[in-house]
């Protein structure tokens, strides 16, 4: 009598299931089979959409070269051989970046056309969205230096009211000489991606929000020492 035996497939990663790299970078990303008789055939796919452009498939290696931002996504290593189930194997590729500055100012003196009062309490707040969100570091500026920070100047992060990871000035008390340009820089810590900013003027003359922007660093030298809110 012949025998034969068969066996489902199985495969391992070469690298983690969450796989964190750079705009610019090159992965390569191996799934090898570890079981499976009759040899199992491995696919790679993407999801969402399909396999980007910048890529190749050898085997059971994934190469993408040049990653964009748009390759982040789920990679999934797949083999079949009609025995037992597919075996299937999942990398979460995510791509550092950083976008969207924008700015909040309360109380809402745009939304509620209201004029900014001396002695009132005022907060600016500054969020960006980030990958992963929690490598980004906010510094302020007021009038070009870094911004003085003390009883009535008061940084926070993770303000229970505002979205995750918005870094907020508080200014307590405000006087006159509270006005003037204030700017929030984030810096993405540990990569080579551009700042951004978002710059707000309180005007001296009429107390209201007169200005705002959103400008993009293209070389990473601002002014002075930068005051970073954790």
């Amino acid at each position: 009598l012949s025998s034969f035996r068969i066996a489902p497939p199985a495969l391992k990663l070469s690298v983690n299931e969450t796989l964190v790299v750079n705009p610019g970078d090159n992965v390569t990303m191996q799934c090898s089979l570890i079981g499976g008789d009759p040899q199992p055939e491995v696919i790679w796919s993407h999801s969402p959409g399909p396999m980007p452009p910048n890529s190749l498939v050898q085997g059971g290696n994934l190469s993408i070269w040049k990653i964009r931002v748009e390759d982040l996504g789920y990679y999934n290593c797949t083999a079949i051989n009609n025995v037992g189930n597919p075996a299937k194997k999942t990398v979460n590729l995510l791509v550092r970046s950083m976008k969207n500055a924008t700015f909040q100012i309360t109380p809402d003196v745009i939304k509620e056309s209201e004029s900014i009062q001396l002695g009132q309490d005022l907060k600016l707040s500054c969020h960006v969205d980030a990958v992963p969100q929690e490598k980004v570091v906010y510094s302020w500026y007021k009038n070009g230096k870094p911004a003085r920070f003390s009883d009535r100047l008061l940084i926070t992060r993770n303000d229970p009211e505002l979205p995750p990871v918005t870094c907020s000035l508080e200014i307590i008390d405000l006087r006159f000489s509270d006005y003037g340009t204030y700017l929030c820089v984030a810096t993405f810590q540990g990569a080579p991606i551009p700042d951004l900013s978002v710059e707000v003027n309180i005007s001296s003359e009429t107390g209201e929000l007169s200005q705002w922007w959103l400008g993009l660093l293209r070389n990473k030298g601002h002014p002075g020492e930068s005051p970073t809110g954790h």
